[in-house]
């Protein structure tokens, strides 16, 4: 299985920097490394429109989205090359429900009781 993300520009690869941080964009890099963790075989890769422009060129279905609608398109995720979502991260449950569907079973949702990764105390994140 290969998840794709295409995000839009951002100040660094993930967008994870700077004083303020959207939290969307917390959530996506943690569910991601999560799945990473925790089924290896996923292959993941996420590129950046700053960072990567050569692959939203190499990719035909990037492209023309891009050329169609613009990069209020952006972010655009794909499973296994087919589009996912458009213009929004899929969420925790969607990402979870096609990992099932295709035999790995992982907690993408975190666990309430347990401390985060980011170092934050019990239940905060």
């Amino acid at each position: 299985m290969k998840i794709e993300i295409f995000d839009p520009a951002m100040c660094c690869s993930t967008g994870v920097c700077g004083p303020s941080v959207d939290p969307e964009l917390v959530r996506i890099k943690e569910v991601l490394r999560r799945i990473q963790k925790q089924a290896p075989e996923v292959k993941v890769e996420r590129y950046g429109l700053s960072n990567d422009p050569q692959a939203f060129v190499a990719n035909s279905a990037v492209a023309e989205l891009l050329k169609s609608d613009g990069p209020g398109c952006l972010p655009l995720s794909f499973v296994d090359g087919k589009l996912l979502s458009k213009g929004s991260y899929p969420g925790n449950e969607q990402l979870q429900t096609i990992l099932k569907n295709a035999g790995l079973d992982l907690s993408l949702l975190g666990e309430k009781n347990k401390t985060a990764s980011c170092g934050c105390r019990p239940g905060c994140c």
